[in-house]
């Protein structure tokens, strides 16, 4: 990725009007889960919008922290509300997820839906913790504290938590992973053809997307990083 990302074309007046067709063809199982419960994974039978802008923010290599996408979304709003007299509000999902192009591409018509069937496995989720359930959860640790570890296991079961908080307090520093592993269960589906989309979109904004999608070198991904998709998109 480059080091730095040209986002000029965001602050194009937001004016969607250029129709084009949009078409996603899975090459892998797709789980695509609007929202994030304890114990189990939901997925749509099709895509959210939110998704789909995902994807298309992938496509252009536009990876944002909380506060940098904040950041942009303040500057933006600014920018419309001077330069183009519009008051514009960015939507976002319940995991705080605000697409930068939701003003200047939206997903007018679903045209053509695939054969779905789904079936359930087990996905792994990293969490972080500052407790027990960080250092339980954790895979990889450093050899150094390989027998402090094994011999909480020969511990009484009431009181392993106490001891392996007591193992995380003193070792969080570089003997443990930033990120513990979860098994939790998800519902994932098996796609037989493509999601077809009439969307509508500002000239600059088409081009940039038709012209990365030109260049791309790796396949993309809907919902999970896993789900990979072959994408398509013609002006009309």
């Amino acid at each position: 990725m480059p080091s730095t990302i040209d986002i000029s074309v965001l602050f194009d007046k937001p004016e969607p009007n250029s129709k084009a067709s949009l078409f996603i063809e899975p090459l892998a199982p797709l789980s695509l889960v609007t929202s994030m419960p304890g114990a189990y994974y939901r997925s749509q039978r099709e895509p959210s919008d939110f998704m789909i802008y995902g994807m298309l923010e992938n496509l252009l290599g536009r990876h944002f922290t909380d506060v940098e996408r904040n950041s942009i979304i303040k500057n933006l709003k600014n920018h419309y509300k001077k330069k183009h007299k519009l008051e514009l509000d960015f939507e976002k999902t319940p995991v705080g997820y605000k697409p930068l192009l939701q003003h200047h591409l939206k997903i007018e018509t679903l045209l053509l839906k695939p054969y779905c069937e789904s079936y359930e496995d087990y996905w792994t989720q990293h969490l972080k913790d500052e407790d027990e359930r960080h250092a339980k959860g954790a895979r990889n640790y450093d050899y150094t504290i390989e027998k402090s570890v094994n011999s909480i296991y020969h511990q009484p079961k009431e009181q392993r938590d106490v001891k392996w908080r007591a193992l995380f307090d003193k070792n969080k520093s570089g003997k443990f992973p930033a990120y513990y592993q979860s098994p939790t269960k998800r519902e994932f589906i098996n796609v037989e053809g493509k999601y077809g989309y009439v969307i509508l979109s500002t000239m600059r904004v088409l081009d940039v997307l038709i012209e990365s999608m030109n260049i791309l070198e790796s396949p993309l991904y809907l919902g999970a990083s896993e789900g990979w998709i072959n994408l398509n998109i013609e002006k009309l």
